[in-house]
């Protein structure tokens, strides 16, 4: 009846979140012959690969996809370009050096290299040791296919294939050989955390030698610290500067910046909404340009494109007025330009198109008399309602939010709209004094002013998670772990869906609701359960569940994106260590598992101890696929060349677009890649049940991105002593991601998000699990050996392995315990050499400065005057009055107002760029239009010595104020075309003076209406290159 039970609705329930629990154990008893031939596909698919790779890479697509930054970086970041010779590229790879690596990977790139040499240094010499002590024993004399007496009874073995390699051949004769065994292991744990202990050491030394390098204490986030959860009676400047004047000399406050956040909100809102809209209008009027010009070139008619200046607002006669007005007023005149946009006839594009080609919109009139969009959701609508040109509409819109944000600039100090927040940025003269400061206790009340954060670059702050109260941490902290574990109990629901469909030439026969599907062709069939099965699994397991991790480190309060990468890292590790490694080699699921580990903690060993060496031989197939399908993927990035080949020209349409894809390079989201690669030391592959590892092989789903990576290391450190065997394949597939790494990270990829090797710290402590897994495993295994008379033969190995266990763990919490104070401060005894270091580096800083200080000071032969009142465009306003002594307010007008002039003097570079190359442009020229875009990254600034001394004083003072504060004016950027058009556009958005700008200068659309791009887009801030150095 028990059984009935379980095989009706229970039964079904547990099927799905069982998902596929077990499934490494289908492999058990592998043929040698089948053994071989996986390898030889895995080694036909890497030959393809690296033949790709070799052959495209000095290509014009392979110059985008393999060398990006060779000349879409910053000049400092630059690399030389991938040698033609393979033999020449191999002996660069293995010749970069460390301080290159930190250069231009950034310290997690350069950790994560770091991480893969260091379980190649742990897993060769085991290798070496372990295969040469345990193969023989194991096999010598096995069990293989016999019949031994036990007990009085006599038992069948059928160990076959590499099983006769592994442990449980062993026979029940020879139980004194598990001294090998035992001495092995003992020596494996040993050597590991021999390593990991260097390892650790090594990154303390190499993070506080880079953190006290000249270069980054300069940084302003080298000496910047973020204090959360402050009381309300010191959520002020001068009660904060008052609080920590004493980390400073003399308590000298003036040494002090502070800025106290703000809740910009309602700001944050209309930017992003500006931004929406701005997005839709260059879509709309691209949408016109390549109407006309397909009607133009229809005509025949032939003229060259016609350059046009962007069209600055004191050149428009309208919304322009010197005089102050309100933004009522502003708002007025915005009204009446829209009405007469919408009356508006022969348009110059009417000679080629009908009105009615035009998008229209349909607009209900608010109570507050404003005209927004009909909402399709809501069927009854009140208010009178009319249908105008979409265009005009946007433009409209756009000009109005543009005098609301603008209203709200001089206004951020404002305590009723923007109210103070919890939390705040204090920048020390010195970087000691910001160590200091936030390794001390801030306030007598526990949980009061803290947690403190360190190293805090502008770029990474996550404004919204600002104002989490230490309650509200925990509370969302709570809600994130029970999110994270139902996920836990789910997961087996879309796997056994995916191992449903790759069994869909079975089902379609035998189950009656799917008889639709038998007139389907076999290869349809065939395509779906195969390749289209691997690639919805691939994306489960590397882009949807890394996503969901990411929000859940965000929803418990994480106010930095560095910081959100190590939580993300540990909830990511945690899933990917007990749904892909324990349980695809356990033959029960989480919801099984869980009630019998909870009625007896005790069954622990046992169940590992009967499992795992069960699914040994899948993980070989697996680990074959990772060494040469993944390393040679890595390398060939296939999924790149589909992705700009084809994917990229069918979606991007508008210049803006086409710039962002064609300067943005790729870079790794690191707890992705660390998680991963801790877990393959183990056991970790993102599996479906009895899908075909050969056919993902084939097709090369396996492990997009180098998440897989430590995944990886468990199964050596697991299996180092069942399977011995493993460590051959662990060993070669570390080395070979070692150089396909060293490649990616040195000439493919850049570090947007850094920790400065937190995240290789912590991977470095999660090899621990797999440690006592494979330590608790040898436990059980121990205990389940019987002799010829069916006693427990091996209770001494169990009982010393039991006190190995204790050992480690003893081990690992001392260590912890003695290094974790150095792993985030540093110590007072590096200050005087760095400050030496530093003295000595910068000793003719000041000539330097006064050198520098010359550059860009003048525009066109006129210097620049500080514009503290600037507005938006920094153009000059009557706002002095209204601003007053307002401190955010001042500071953001200030670097609107610096941005500006720096934006003029970039753009005077990037024109000279743009004068070199001839329009229009067409295919032949590409190479060329790509160096042209290139230099025209190159012209921006890219260190705060490129700026003047006025320029970096506001760069500095507003670092950490909300970007909104300070975010430029859109410009809406259309293609130049030989109809001329969009010099049209450009004079019709004049009519809405400085509230919206047009620009078609560095943007082309080709005969076959496709928009080329040879600069950034004209409103990119000009500071943008800036974010990594602050």
């Amino acid at each position: 009846m028990a059984n009935t039970s379980t095989s009706g609705g229970n039964g079904t329930l547990l099927y799905f979140l069982n998902g596929d629990a077990g499934s490494g154990q289908n492999k058990e008893g592998i043929a040698i012959k089948a053994f071989a031939l996986n390898i030889a596909v895995s080694l036909g698919l890497f030959a393809l690969e690296i033949s790709g790779f070799f052959l495209l890479k000095s290509s014009a697509i392979g110059r985008r996809i393999y060398q990006p930054k060779t000349y879409l970086v910053q000049d400092r970041l630059r690399v030389e370009s991938v040698p033609a010779n393979p033999l020449t590229w191999l002996r660069r790879i293995l010749t970069i050096k460390d301080e290159e690596l930190k250069t231009k990977c950034g310290l997690d790139g350069y950790f994560f290299i770091r991480l893969i040499r260091a379980l190649v240094i742990i897993f060769v010499p085991l290798m070496v040791i372990i295969v040469t002590v345990l193969l023989p024993i194991n096999y010598h004399g096995g069990r293989d296919v016999g019949v031994y007496q036990i007990g009085g009874r006599q038992v069948a073995s059928n160990v076959t294939g590499l099983d006769t390699l592994s442990w449980q051949n062993v026979a029940p004769t020879h139980t004194k050989r598990y001294w090998a065994h035992l001495v092995c292991a003992i020596l494996a744990v040993s050597w590991t955390l021999y390593r990991i202990y260097h390892e650790k050491l090594n990154f303390i030394d190499v993070r506080q030698r880079f953190l006290t390098s000249p270069e980054h204490r300069l940084k302003a986030s080298a000496r910047t610290i973020l204090i959360t959860n402050i009381p309300s009676e010191y959520r002020s400047k001068e009660a904060l500067e008052a609080l920590y004047d004493v980390f400073v000399d003399n308590d000298d406050r003036s040494r002090l910046t502070v800025w106290v956040n703000r809740d910009y909100g309602s700001l944050r809102a209309l930017v992003a909404r500006r931004r929406t809209l701005r997005h839709h209008l260059e879509k709309q009027e691209l949408r016109i340009l390549r109407l006309v010009n397909k009607k133009y070139r229809k005509k025949g008619e032939i003229s060259a494109p016609k350059k046009t200046a962007e069209k600055s607002p004191r050149d428009s006669d309208a919304l322009d007025d010197e005089r102050f007005s309100s933004a009522e007023e502003d708002e007025g005149k915005i009204a009446m330009t829209f009405e007469g946009d919408c009356h508006a006839v022969d348009l110059p594009w009417h000679q080629y198109l009908k009105p009615s080609n035009a998008s229209q919109v349909q607009l209900t009139k608010a109570k507050n008399g404003h005209w927004k969009p009909t909402s399709s959701w809501k069927i009854w609508h009140r208010g009178e309602k009319k249908t105008v040109p979409k265009i005009a509409w946007l433009r409209a819109e756009i000009a109005r939010l543009n005098v609301q944000i603008e209203e709200l600039l001089l206004n951020l100090d404002s305590d009723e709209r923007f109210k103070k927040q919890n939390s705040a940025f204090i920048q020390f003269d010195r970087q000691m004094a910001a160590h200091m400061a936030c390794s001390l206790v801030s306030h007598n009340l526990p949980g009061r002013m803290s947690p403190r954060y360190l190293e805090v670059a502008p770029h990474e702050i996550i404004w919204p998670n600002m104002d989490v109260t230490s309650f509200g941490r925990l509370i969302r902290t709570g809600i994130a772990l029970f999110l994270f574990l139902a996920m836990l109990f789910l997961w087996g629901i879309p796997t056994t869906i995916l191992a449903s469909i790759s069994q869909l030439g079975n089902l379609r026969s035998s189950v009656s609701w799917l008889h639709w599907l038998r007139p389907w062709p076999s290869w349809v069939i065939s395509l779906i359960a195969g390749p289209l099965t691997a690639i919805l699994l691939a994306l489960l397991i590397q882009l949807v569940v890394p996503a969901l991790m990411r929000k859940l480190a965000v929803l418990t309060g994480t106010p930095t994106r560095s910081k959100r990468e190590v939580v993300t890292q540990d909830f990511y590790f945690t899933f990917l260590f007990i749904e892909l490694v324990l349980l695809t080699a356990i033959s029960s699921g989480i919801a099984n598992i869980v009630p019998s580990i909870v009625k007896n903690p005790t069954n622990i060993p046992t169940i590992l101890a009967n499992n795992l060496p069960k699914s040994a031989n899948y993980f070989f197939n697996y680990l074959v696929v990772q060494s040469l399908g993944f390393s040679g993927s890595v390398l060939f990035q296939y999924l790149r060349i589909l992705y700009i080949t084809t994917i990229w020209p069918w979606f991007t349409q508008t210049p803006r677009e086409e710039a962002w894809l064609q300067t943005t390079i790729p870079h790794q989201m690191w707890a992705n890649v660390y998680s991963l690669s801790t877990n393959f030391a183990a056991i970790g592959k993102p599996t479906v049940s009895r899908v075909p590892e050969l056919l993902m092989a084939k097709h090369g789903y396996f492990g997009r991105s180098p998440i897989n990576r430590v995944a990886d290391s468990y199964l050596g450190f697991i299996y180092c002593i069942i399977s011995p065997l493993m460590l051959v394949f662990v060993s070669f597939t570390f080395s070979l991601f070692w150089l396909a790494y060293r490649h990616n990270y040195y000439y493919v990829q850049r570090n947007k998000i850094d920790t400065h090797g937190l995240l290789f710290n912590n991977a470095l402590s999660q090899l621990f699990a797999g440690i006592y897994v494979l330590e608790i495993a040898l436990i059980g295994l121990f205990f389940l050996v019987r002799d010829t008379q069916d006693n427990v033969a091996c209770s001494s190995q169990a009982i010393i392995m039991i006190v190995v266990l204790i050992l480690t763990a003893i081990f690992h919490f001392v260590m912890e315990q003695h290094l974790r104070p150095l792993y985030e401060f540093l110590p007072v005894t590096v200050e005087d050499s760095a400050v030496d270091a530093e003295r000595e580096r910068f000793l003719t800083e000041d000539t330097d400065e006064v050198s520098s200080d010359g550059v860009g000071e003048k525009v066109n032969g006129e210097a620049p005057e500080p514009n503290a009142n600037g507005t938006l465009d920094g153009s000059r306003d009557h706002t002095g009055d209204r601003l007053q002594k307002k401190t955010m307010s001042a500071t953001a007008a200030q670097a609107r107002a610096s941005l500006s002039r720096l934006k003029k003097r970039t753009a005077a570079r990037v024109a000279e760029i743009q004068s070199l190359i001839p329009e229009p442009i067409d295919k032949s020229r590409r190479r060329e239009v790509a160096d042209q875009l290139a230099a025209a990254i190159a012209g921006y600034p890219d260190e705060l010595t490129d700026l003047s001394r006025e320029e970096r004083a506001a760069e500095l003072k507003a670092a950490f104020q909300d970007p909104m504060t300070r975010e430029p004016m859109p410009v809406i950027w259309i293609p130049q075309d030989r109809a001329g058009m969009s010099k049209y556009a450009v004079e019709a958005a004049g009519k809405y003076g400085k509230y919206l700008h047009y620009s078609d200068t560095g943007a082309y659309l080709t005969s076959k209406n496709k928009c080329e791009v040879t600069q950034p887009a004209p409103d990119v801030r000009p500071d943008w290159l800036l974010d990594w150095v602050l």
